[in-house]
Parts: structure tokens; C-alpha cells; sequence
């Protein structure tokens, strides 16, 4: 059990952790990418700097460090893989939640390279809410 000090002295620390890591989750996979290099950009140059940018390749070296970095930085990175967990989630449920929208909407249309989830897309109006929110989730729309 901790003392009243010891807890005022944990939210001293802590509060302004919070307060300056940047706002979650961000709309788009570029704007994690932005923030990552903001928030990062020492500890990517101290602990990834020989990492390639693109396809989660810095990410995951940060990830890879996470008791190394900054206060700020491992709030961003975090962030990120929370959401890239959120994504893998949804993109795993996409067919089973959009397969009545797309049935209904997207009559033939060839499934594959993406034409299902461009139909869905250009029919976001009619689409259901849920396969709508999945989509979105998932990453699989400007």
C-alpha cells in the first residue's frame, strides 16, 4: 500500500506523460507514421537508425526497444501497436460482417485485388453501419 506522498509524487510523474503524448487513435495509418517521427525521432535515430522507413519496419524496431525510449516515444509507439491490433482485428472480420452488404450491393463483382472493399466503398451510404465501422477499423478506406 502506498502512502498519499508516494501517490502525489506517481501522478506528478505521470500526469504529464499523458497529457502531452499525442491524442489516440489518429485517423489514418500516415498520421501513426507522422507522429512516430515526431515523437521519435531521437530514439529512432539512437536505437533504429540503420531501419529502412515503411511497412511497420520502425515500429517494430521501437516496439523492439520498448524499455529503452523516451517517455514520449513509448506512448506514441503503444498507441500505434494498440491500433494496429484494433486494425488486424477488424480486417480478420471484415468478410464475415460486410458478406450481407456485399451480397446485397456488389453483385458481380469479382472478389479479389480489392474490388470487394472498393464496391463497399463507393456504396458507403447503403452500407450497414457495423460493416461500415469494421471497414474503417481496418484501414480499408481513405
Amino acid at each position: 500500500m502506498t502512502s498519499s506522498n508516494g501517490g502525489l509524487a506517481l501522478a506528478a510523474v505521470l500526469l504529464p506523460l499523458v497529457f502531452s503524448a499525442p491524442a489516440f487513435p489518429q485517423e489514418r495509418p500516415e498520421q501513426y507514421a507522422a507522429a512516430l517521427q515526431q515523437s521519435c525521432s531521437k530514439d529512432i535515430k539512437s536505437l533504429c537508425r540503420n531501419v529502412a522507413k515503411g511497412r511497420g519496419r520502425l515500429l517494430a524496431c521501437l516496439y523492439a526497444r520498448d524499455t529503452k525510449l523516451s517517455p514520449k516515444c513509448g506512448a506514441v509507439v503503444s498507441g500505434s501497436i494498440e491500433r494496429l491490433g484494433e486494425a488486424l482485428g477488424a480486417l480478420a472480420n471484415v468478410r464475415r460482417v460486410c458478406e450481407a452488404d456485399a451480397a446485397r450491393l456488389c453483385k458481380g463483382v469479382v472478389p479479389g485485388d480489392g474490388n470487394l472493399v472498393d464496391c463497399l466503398a463507393r456504396a458507403r451510404s447503403m452500407v450497414s453501419e457495423r460493416c461500415n465501422a469494421t471497414l474503417d477499423l481496418a484501414f480499408l478506406r481513405p
